[in-house]
């Protein structure tokens, strides 16, 4: 059976956040998560066209996450719906601010 794909999933350097994203929304907001995605569920205002999804994205979350201003980078899913972003803080923090309980 195949392993559920982690939400979070943390490193030595930061953390690595999965996102199912809905570009095209009337506003850009934290939805819940997926479950069968392992994912965080995020619309999205901005249209999927030149990046400007992606920018928006990095935007909501660099309002979540100050101190990474700057360093939360797209590393996965520049033109899918599914995203992995890096964020360079700790998994805790990830967590509490994102609202998530561990999904070991």
């Amino acid at each position: 059976m195949k392993r559920k794909a982690r939400i979070v999933e943390a490193t030595e350097a930061g953390c690595y956040l999965n996102i199912e994203a809905s570009p095209g929304a009337k506003r850009s907001e934290v939805l819940g998560i997926d479950i069968w995605r392992g994912a965080l569920k995020v619309s999205l205002a901005a249209p999927p066209i030149s990046g400007q999804a992606n920018q928006e994205l990095i935007e909501l979350m660099e309002a979540r996450f100050p101190e990474a201003r700057g360093r939360i980078a797209l590393t996965k899913g520049a033109k899918s719906h599914s995203k992995t972003l890096f964020i360079p803080i700790g998994e805790v923090v990830v967590r509490g601010r994102l609202g998530l309980a561990d999904d070991k």
